[in-house]
């Protein structure tokens, strides 16, 4: 029978060798000393950090924020923005406590349902307190705090919505506006020898603005020719087709509208969108859609008609009303009341695609027509969609499509194709740079 000591083992630490102290670790460079090499480095499209500053001076308090833009305005800060700067305070020897605050705010208001304000942000640090009676307070303070991404709605994390501000006047009118800043509380005693009970505080306040960046995964395939796109490339095409309706007791077979944008359905702000438009159905319909009070030709005119090229179809010279456009949509409840309003962020170029060279006129032949362009943001656009507590924001590729204009009587409604888009701030942009590993010795 064998059996098991349960005695602790005991180690002697004299027996350990000596340590001495560790160096303390080099500052970290982002780029390699003389005497050092990558030996594998991925890139990123970044921005480099700004080298000026913005100051804001407030009687005996002078705030300075380092990494902005020089002659800036309103200083800005990105997603995990690293806030840091100084406080220069002139005759600090009364001063008991300085207190640095981050604050955000969401704030809607409906006319019909009252006002909403949602805290998105709140950061308190204490910079200096005094503890002991005769501590003074240093003349410059410096500060630095990195903003998070995320905040807390509805027992769930949302991304940290950019600043935003839009009025919608009318009824229902109703405003949303996302805004941040940052304040610094000096508090000071009128008293030397009650410095706890007779004090007052002086408040600095600087709005910033919150531009976090969001990156298009995905490129716009450049594409000069959509026909040949499309068969080679289907997957970067997005379509969607809608049928255009006539009105009652019109005796005529279904146009299709069919719209293409690039497949991702995710641009940069200041991308260029293409699209592709495609009308197809008989040429009785698409006659009476664009030459409503044109015969139907006899069977000679049409023998004479196949013999011309596209060039001479009646079609080129009737073009009907196009309109595409980024459409924002701003929903905002409150209260139990909800509003809704849309604005127009950017209008498309349209025009036509001359018609391919085979004859056309066929009357029991589906044939097509076919129209292409752009369409972008206006350059004072400089946020994308977004959800935060009792706001939505949501962003649309729009296509309207009228009847041509002189037309008074259309035996067709009018057409409107919606597709839900999302913006971002930066377009795809590929990394061509890319330093290979060195292999190992």
């Amino acid at each position: 029978m064998s059996t098991c000591s349960t005695n602790p083992i005991k180690f002697d630490c004299s027996l350990l060798p000596l340590y001495t102290p560790s160096e303390p670790s080099p500052r970290y460079s982002c780029e390699p000393a003389l005497d050092e090499r990558r030996l594998q480095h991925t890139p990123r499209v970044n921005r480099p950090a700004p080298t000026g500053s913005f100051t804001k001076k407030s009687g005996k308090i002078t705030v300075t924020l380092f990494e902005q833009e020089n002659g800036i305005q309103v200083p800005t800060y990105g997603r995990h923005g690293f806030i840091n700067g100084t406080v220069f305070l002139d005759d600090p020897q009364r001063i008991t406590k300085v207190v640095m605050k981050i604050e955000g705010k969401l704030d809607s208001t409906i006319s019909e349902g009252g006002s909403t304000s949602i805290p998105l942000l709140i950061r308190r640090c204490a910079l200096w307190e005094r503890r002991e009676e005769n501590a003074a307070c240093p003349t410059l303070l410096p500060f630095s705090c990195i903003l998070p991404a995320m905040h807390t709605s509805g027992g769930s994390e949302q991304p940290l919505p950019p600043s935003y501000n839009v009025v919608y006047p009318g009824v229902p009118g109703f405003y949303v506006k996302c805004h941040y800043n940052i304040s610094f509380a000096v508090t000071r005693s009128r008293h030397r020898t009650l410095d706890f009970f007779l004090t007052h505080s002086t408040y600095v306040k600087i709005s910033f603005t919150y531009s976090p960046r969001t990156r298009a995964h995905r490129p716009i395939v450049p594409s000069p020719c959509f026909f040949s796109a499309v068969k080679t490339s289907p997957e970067e095409w997005y379509q969607v087709f809608s049928e255009i309706r006539t009105r009652p007791k019109a005796q005529l077979e279904s146009i299709f509208c069919h719209l293409f944008i690039p497949a991702s359905r995710v641009y940069g702000l200041s991308d260029k969108i293409p699209f592709h438009i495609q009308l197809n159905g008989p040429l009785s319909s698409l006659r009476k859609f664009l030459l409503p009070h044109s015969e139907d030709p006899t069977p000679s005119e049409s023998s004479n008609h196949r013999s011309k090229s596209h060039e001479k179809c009646p079609f080129q010279t009737v073009k009907p009303r196009f309109k595409v456009y980024i459409l924002r949509q701003t929903h905002v409840a409150t209260r139990g009341q909800t509003a809704c309003r849309n604005t127009i962020l950017g209008e498309g170029e349209v025009w036509e695609i001359p018609p391919d060279v085979s004859p056309i006129c066929e009357p029991q032949d589906a044939i097509h027509l076919d129209w292409e362009g752009e369409v972008r943001c206006n350059e004072n656009v400089t946020v994308g969609g977004f959800m935060a507590g009792n706001v939505v924001v949501k962003d649309f590729i729009v296509l309207s499509l009228d009847p041509p204009e002189h037309q008074k009587a259309s035996l067709f409604l009018t057409l409107q194709i919606t597709v839900p888009i999302k913006l971002v701030t930066d377009s795809w942009l590929e990394v061509t740079d890319y330093e290979q590993p060195v292999a190992a010795v």
